[in-house]
């Protein structure tokens, strides 16, 4: 008899392990590690693709992360990270002053990511919402962009300085 009050307490314990598990596999985070690069996103973005090492002999590297957020939409949100060589010799690009300058509804600035002052520029028009953070360190650019839906703009912002906080270049 007493056996059986443990099977209830038993059986409750156990979903509620269960529970636990999957809210952290949905909801928790997963982790970039490649070369000299670091970084935490939502388990709720997929790896799509890996181009490159990410280390000092990379001329270019990226990753692609996607996701769909629930938004109504069936478009995906993507948040592309990059890393490409500095160039050496005198090619200019225009300033990313003069690059909001000419687009409507954007905003320049700059921000913290991983101890490194980077410009970050936002566009966010009737058809798309889109950020980039430059950070210029030794000899790469990296550039850690965003490109979603308006709709979807909320939780992709949430998600990318997710990404940014935990942004690491070693």
């Amino acid at each position: 008899m007493d056996r059986n009050k443990l099977i209830l307490p038993g059986v409750i314990i156990l979903i509620a392990v269960v529970i636990i598990i999957t809210l952290s596999i949905n909801f928790g985070d997963s982790t970039f590690e490649t070369g000299n690069l670091y970084f935490q996103y939502p388990n709720s973005w997929n790896n799509e693709q890996i181009i490159g090492t990410f280390d000092n002999n990379s001329l270019f590297s990226q990753v692609i992360l996607t996701a769909n957020i629930p938004n109504g939409a069936s478009q995906k949100s993507y948040i592309i990270i990059q890393m490409q060589k500095k160039s050496n010799g005198t090619f200019q690009l225009p300033g990313t002053n003069t690059i909001v300058m000419n687009t409507t509804n954007s905003t320049v600035g700059s921000t913290n990511v991983g101890n490194i002052t980077a410009t970050q520029f936002a566009t966010y028009v009737p058809s798309l919402a889109q950020k980039v953070t430059i950070v210029d360190k030794a000899n790469n650019y990296y550039i850690i962009s965003f490109i979603c839906p308006p709709n979807a703009a909320n939780q992709t912002s949430k998600d990318y300085n997710s990404i940014l906080a935990t942004f690491k270049i070693q």
